[in-house]
């Protein structure tokens, strides 16, 4: 559900937030004794049926605050009334694996359609009639096009992540989408930040919405101990195999690309570094889910990740976050090193610089809202 099993500033419990006693009970045998403030605020009016805009980091409860609303809704119905786009396979699945822990002890079944997956698995899933469609916008407009499935009946359309989701392109799917839905429906759209290009798709797609912002748009978690050094491509692969050898527990490490990606496995397999994975948009699905599977069941101690796969991942105890490379967005610095640090752990995060990151280096600054300071290479 979300990584703050023992959040306790919440001043509402759940059983005040118009979920049912069932549900409510299910809720907290799971161990989560308290909503978070995103599911606080959001879930009374999800279930009031208002559109809402909400801004909140990965991490907080995003998928609880709609996903409990929609469970309610829709359990003892028979129809697919519920649709949920993500930006990526990873985070359409494990959205699809919250809706399997919390909806399907209540009859809500739910089809997950994602690429990398023959459509002959899609069939077979939409054949189950699910109450709820969790999908990639690509994925369902391939469906469109096919007149495999249709979007009328839907009443609550959650878009998760949404600036993600422009990011890479997906303005003209999101839109399609949403003209193949009734006007009746009701519509949540979660984002990190609220770029303009988030603003003018809420304009088209939402009516009179509720805005709610947990804590700032984009910051950085206290939690974490940021490092930043100073180096050259030449040096950098040689930094991170010294800070591989020194760190203990598990890393994430981040590339801008998915060539880099695997570049970088190569380079570390080849210096014997055979506890190190990777997962970007080159592998096929199957692979893409086995590599996240093998890092969180500790089989692989680093998993080396694009932004497109690595935004979003929930795992636990991330010990380390490298930034190989910077990211192309200021802001993705911020979901990069949100992947350690996770419910009021400790974390650390290294970044490495370059002479030609140093302008996007004051970007990061502006992000984060304090001065950079850079270190000197270690002695290699």
């Amino acid at each position: 559900m979300n990584e703050d099993k023992n959040h306790t500033n919440s001043v509402t419990p759940w059983s005040e937030l118009g979920l049912s006693p069932e549900l409510v009970n299910f809720v907290t045998q799971a161990g989560f004794q308290q909503p978070t403030p995103v599911q606080e605020r959001a879930i009374p009016q999800a279930l009031d049926g208002v559109d809402l805009m909400v801004s909140a980091q990965t991490g907080t409860g995003k998928t609880a605050a709609f996903g409990l609303p929609m469970i309610q809704n829709i359990k003892g119905r028979e129809g697919t009334y519920g649709l949920v786009l993500a930006p990526s396979r990873e985070i359409a699945l494990q959205i699809h694996q919250f809706f399997e822990q919390f909806g399907a002890p209540f009859g809500v079944r739910t089809a997950v359609l994602i690429g990398g997956v023959g459509l002959r698995a899609d069939d077979v899933a939409l054949k189950s009639y699910p109450h709820i469609i969790v999908a990639t916008p690509g994925r369902l407009c391939d469906h469109l096009e096919r007149g495999n499935i249709w979007l009328e009946f839907i009443e609550m359309f959650v878009l998760d992540e949404a600036d993600r989701m422009l990011d890479m392109g997906f303005s003209t799917q999101l839109n399609r989408i949403a003209n193949e839905l009734s006007l009746d429906r009701q519509t949540l759209l979660f984002s990190a930040t609220f770029p303009k290009s988030v603003e003018v798709l809420a304009e088209k797609i939402l009516w009179k919405p509720e805005r709610i912002q947990v804590g700032k748009s984009v910051s950085a978690a206290k939690t974490v101990e940021q490092v930043f050094i100073k180096t050259t491509d030449h040096r950098k692969f040689y930094e991170l195999e010294n800070l591989l050898r020194q760190e203990q527990g598990t890393v994430f490490v981040f590339t801008r690309s998915k060539d880099g990606a695997s570049q970088l496995w190569r380079n570390l397999h080849s210096r014997g570094f055979r506890d190190a994975t990777q997962i970007h948009s080159n592998l096929k699905q199957s692979d893409r889910v086995q590599a996240l599977e093998d890092f969180k069941s500790g089989k692989y101690r680093v998993l080396i990740a694009t932004d497109v796969v690595g935004r979003g991942i929930h795992v636990d105890g991330v010990a380390h976050v490298v930034n190989y490379d910077l990211p192309k967005e200021p802001s993705d610095y911020v979901h990069r090193i949100g992947r350690t640090g996770r419910a009021e752990q400790t974390g650390k995060a290294t970044t490495y610089i370059t002479e030609r990151d140093l302008r996007s280096l004051r970007d990061i600054e502006k992000v984060i809202g304090k001065k950079i300071v850079l270190q000197n290479p270690s002695k290699i």
